[in-house]
């Protein structure tokens, strides 16, 4: 028997899918919750042009990050049989070339630079160069941790690394007067601690390898997820490298604050799916109902989440925004709203995403994802003529093609019908169509009195969590459906055990204290 079976043996897959999902989202939680404090300090310490200067390097990082790993840590989590030697291969391939990449990145400086008609990014590429190699050195400890379900120090190794490396580095040195080298700073230290630390986890082993046998087993599935990424990341990044190349830097930092603030909640899902449901679905590949079932719980739980929080962000939109980032900021309103309606696509396309991952169907993913990139590319230098709101509406529209596209794909995996995949999707449109409206009339009653921003933020939010609350416990059928009581359900049984450990552990010293006075 094998580690990896040793520990999935005490625990069923649900149990541990759910309690991996509650541990993952309270650590993303908490990095989101940082990383939104992060971002409206920075806002109102940087400007937007500093920002699209960062953002400019972003889309080249994120780029060569896909060819620095070739896909050798998903190709870790999902192999069925784990050897020694897999491991070995894996930390020299992407070890290696996190190295050529960051020298290519760091002689191309000036042709990118050129590329973008901003002489400003030619120096924060060369610094940002330094990501490669440090990253390329992570892949193993990450993957490994993410195979073997060991969330609670993935997710104490990943937050930890951002507050200490991005958070702190990066406001300390903006309130500093370095501008955009505080968010270069920022990104090398967290990637460095990161790094230490997922090594720290699982001290695996680093003596280099290029066995040709396990090099063919990791690079097979491996080339397959890193061609999709390609089509991934060119869909993320195609369009801030239109808005920097046509619209400028300060475009570009308008239209990465709208775009990044839309992403928080979807990013914070997107790393719980990657790094729980994908490694629970691969274990279950071969076994389509389970497949389906899960595939079906997680769309609904996706729509109950995002739904309603997109109906929220449209309403609150002209206040939130102000106050969050800054009067500054104002011209991200109308982007921040489109992307907001976007926001279910995003997050529903990354559980098709795991899915198809799990059941080895990269090649099909990969073209996917490349028709999605074209879509992304082509709209936004096409929206371009009307700005970022402009950009914003075709990028929108191509987020409801891949997601049309990535669900019809998961259906052929898991045999889940269309009728299945709408019906998963009601009650969030419900739940959705009720918050938002009683928020909006909050909203519009604060507006009408003229309270302010703030006091609009509270009305409205007070108005959607009171109506929520009131129509979950009085129509959970409706609103909640049954996979949405199933996880209130779970996440109650999680938090009453969880309870009654720390009950336990504090009740452990009365209870030696006790022994000690009554030795017999």
């Amino acid at each position: 028997m094998t580690s990896d079976q040793r520990r999935g043996a005490p625990r069923g897959l649900t149990q541990r899918a759910l309690g991996g999902m509650l541990w993952t989202f309270s650590g993303t939680g908490v990095q989101g919750a940082v990383q939104l404090l992060v971002m409206v300090v920075l806002g109102r310490l940087l400007t937007p042009t500093e920002f699209g200067v960062m953002g400019a390097a972003t889309v080249v990082i994120a780029l060569s990050q896909i060819v620095s790993q070739v896909g050798v840590g998903p190709a870790i989590v999902q192999r069925r049989e784990l050897e020694p030697v897999h491991i070995r291969v894996a930390f020299t391939i992407s070890g290696g070339l996190g190295l050529i990449l960051g020298a290519a990145v760091w002689f191309a400086a000036p042709a990118l630079a050129a590329f973008y008609r901003i002489p400003a990014v030619e120096p924060v590429l060369r610094g940002v160069a330094l990501l490669f190699p440090i990253d390329g050195l992570n892949t193993v400890g990450e993957s490994l941790l993410v195979r073997q379900l060991r969330f609670r120090l993935f997710v104490a190794v990943e937050v930890g690394s951002y507050i200490l490396g991005y958070a702190l580095v990066g406001v300390l040195l903006a309130w500093r007067g370095y501008g955009v080298w505080s968010l270069v700073a920022a990104n090398v230290s967290q990637v460095t601690l990161r790094t230490i630390g997922m090594y720290v986890a699982t001290r695996h082993t680093v003596r280099p390898s290029l066995d040709l046998r396990a090099s063919r087993d990791l690079l097979s599935y491996g080339l397959g997820h890193s061609l999709a990424q390609v089509g991934t990341v060119l869909s993320q990044q195609g369009d801030n490298m239109v808005v920097g190349r046509w619209l400028g830097p300060q475009a570009l930092g308008i239209y990465g604050r709208a775009y990044n603030l839309m992403v928080v909640p979807a990013s914070v899902f997107g790393r719980i799916v990657n790094r729980v449901l994908f490694p629970v679905m691969a274990q279950v590949q071969d076994e389509p109902d389970r497949l389906a079932g899960a595939y079906e719980r997680v769309l609904a739980l996706v729509a109950l989440m995002s739904l309603p929080v997109s109906a929220f962000l449209w309403v609150v939109a002209p206040e939130f925004i102000p106050t969050l980032l800054g009067p500054q900021w104002t011209g991200v309103v109308l982007p921040f709203r489109l992307f907001s309606c976007s926001l279910l696509f995003r997050m529903s396309s990354k559980v098709s995403d795991a899915c198809t991952k799990a059941a080895g169907v990269v090649y099909a993913r990969a073209l996917v994802q490349g028709g999605y990139a074209a879509l992304v590319v082509t709209g936004a230098l096409i929206g371009q003529r009307w700005g970022v709101g402009g950009v914003a509406v075709a990028v929108s529209v191509a987020m409801g093609c891949n997601w049309v596209a990535m669900a019809a794909l998961s259906r052929s995996v898991t045999g889940l019908s269309w009728s299945r995949f709408l019906r998963a999707q009601v009650p969030g449109a419900a739940s959705a169509a009720l918050i938002g409206g009683t928020a909006g009339l909050a909203a519009q009653a604060a507006r009408a009195a003229h309270l302010g921003k703030i006091p609009v933020l509270i009305a409205a939010s007070a108005a959607a969590a009171a109506i929520a609350l009131t129509a979950a416990s009085i129509r959970s059928e409706m609103f909640l459906g049954p996979h949405g009581a199933w996880a209130a359900r779970g996440a109650g049984e999680f938090l009453r055990r969880g309870s009654q450990r720390v009950g336990r552990r504090a009740g452990k010293p009365e209870r030696d204290a006790l022994a000690e006075a009554n030795p017999e």
